[in-house]
């Protein structure tokens, strides 16, 4: 047993280290060297640190930006560790003043006050273009009332207009007209002085109405608006592709009561065949040559009008030109030769059994013509053609027999 126990490292060993000695020898080397590098790598981060911290640059200062309020005005103060470039103020997100600093660190500036309660918004930026910004809202009883009225309208179930003026201090009338009626004027109650409020009836028809509100200190607004109360005719003018022709609807759902038409300076009269149609329709007269100018006005049975107007440039062709070669009535020697244009006769050519014969109009742009020929014993074969002003040309034969 005690064999067994008996330990002694260099026994059968030659005086050399056993295999596990060397193990934990080798293992206490690299438990030394990984000490070795948690130790360097803290030192470096340490160190690394240190560096970073040196070199972060300052952060960049900026103004100082206070407000002293006076009774009508209000005084900017702003201090600086560096000269002042601008400054720039502005009341309730409005118009911007723009204060150009003098080079030093420190400014003062002026401004005046609003009557009521309004936001002040103050930026100042130094020579490096750093912006501070300063917002504060201000009350003030005695500042200057910039602010104009404002004017609501609406209507009401009832069919009335609601007119509703309002002002941040104090409201003093309102005055309102219809088209060019005498004006109504409107004045403050006494339970709100900031507020104006009425109803009013909408007139009949297209109307025009102006309003105009003005506080106690004289700022007025203005508001024009027109209003229908109740609808007019409806008038459609349609014209043919042939620019000669054409037809007109009228439509209102209450009734027509009455319609003219005028073409340039011809009246014609409408015939509505029952009392108070919704709707009528009629054609137009056939249009002229050249332009017409055409008005359509419809009256309701609620007496609106309406009233439209269209101009048509109607042009000639060579379908407007009509030509007729007939026997003379009462004469068995002589044929009638008829040729009529819309835009006037440049020439005309006879031809009668192969021979030209020379016609005389007699007058410029002449666009109706008639004149007789004669006729020869047996068959006659009569030639006529036209040429107007605008060069549209047409041509006609019959065989007249005598």
């Amino acid at each position: 047993m005690n064999q067994i126990l008996d330990y002694n490292p260099n026994k059968n060993s030659g005086g050399k280290p056993s295999g596990s000695d060397t193990i934990v020898r080798v293992f206490a080397v690299l438990i030394a060297c990984f000490a070795i590098c948690l130790v360097a790598g803290g030192i470096y981060g340490v160190h690394k640190n240190k560096t970073t911290v040196a070199e972060a640059p300052a952060a960049p200062t900026e103004a100082v930006i206070s407000v002293e309020q006076g009774e009508t005005t209000a005084k900017i103060l702003v201090s600086h560790d560096k000269a002042i470039e601008k400054l720039i103020y502005s009341w309730d997100s409005g118009k911007e003043n723009n204060v150009k600093g003098t080079g030093e660190a420190s400014m003062e500036a002026e401004v005046p006050l609003l009557a009521g309660t309004h936001t002040l918004t103050v930026k100042v930026t130094d020579i490096d273009g750093v912006e501070a910004t300063y917002q504060e809202e201000i009350t003030s009883e005695t500042g200057e009332d910039k602010i104009y009225p404002v004017i609501d309208m609406g209507v009401t179930d009832q069919k009335k207009l609601k007119i509703t003026a309002t002002d941040e201090t104090s409201i003093d009338f309102v005055t309102y007209r219809w088209n060019d009626d005498e004006e109504v004027k409107v004045e403050v109650s006494d339970n709100d002085d900031k507020v104006i409020e009425f109803e009013i009836d909408i007139l009949k028809g297209k109307n025009d109405l102006l309003i105009v509100a003005v506080d106690k200190n004289n700022n007025s607004t203005t508001e024009t608006k027109t209003f229908t109360g109740v609808t007019k005719p409806d008038i459609t003018i349609t014209i043919g592709a042939d620019k000669k022709t054409g037809d007109v609807k009228v439509f209102h759902e209450n009734g027509i009561k009455a319609i003219t038409l005028k073409i340039n300076d011809m009246d014609y009269n409408v015939e509505i065949s029952e009392e108070s149609p919704t709707e009528v329709s009629f054609p137009l007269p056939e249009l002229a040559i050249g332009t017409n100018k055409i008005l359509v006005t419809a009256t309701s049975v609620d007496d609106t009008v309406t009233e439209v107007t269209e101009e048509v440039s109607s042009e000639a062709s060579a379908e407007d030109i009509v030509i007729t070669i007939e026997p003379k009535e009462g004469s068995a020697d002589l044929a009638v030769v008829t040729a009529k244009t819309a835009d006037g006769i440049k020439q005309l050519f006879l031809n009668i059994n192969g021979q030209d014969y020379d016609v005389t109009l007699g007058e410029e742009n002449l666009k109706e013509t008639s004149f007789d020929i004669p006729l020869v014993e047996g068959s006659n074969t009569v030639t006529v053609k036209v040429v107007t002003v605008n060069d549209f040309e047409k041509e006609e034969v019959k065989d007249i027999t005598r």
